[in-house]
């Protein structure tokens, strides 16, 4: 999978990419104390779903009330 800073991942929730190392293939989110979380882009059971960040806030202005 390829993944950008800005995607947003889906792992339970909805996580955006902060910071990816294309050199070891991982990308990594922020947990709930703002750590960073690294994970494996080769690791693609763990993903429910993906999508780019300008994907996302379409559905994001879609969505709105």
């Amino acid at each position: 999978m390829i993944v950008y800073a800005g995607d947003w991942i889906k792992i339970k929730q909805w996580k955006q990419v902060v910071a990816v190392n294309p050199a070891d293939d991982t990308f990594a989110t922020i947990d709930s104390d703002g750590d960073l979380l690294w994970w494996d882009t080769e690791d693609t059971a763990l993903f429910l779903d993906h999508k780019s960040n300008d994907e996302m806030q379409a559905l994001l202005r879609e969505f709105r009330f």
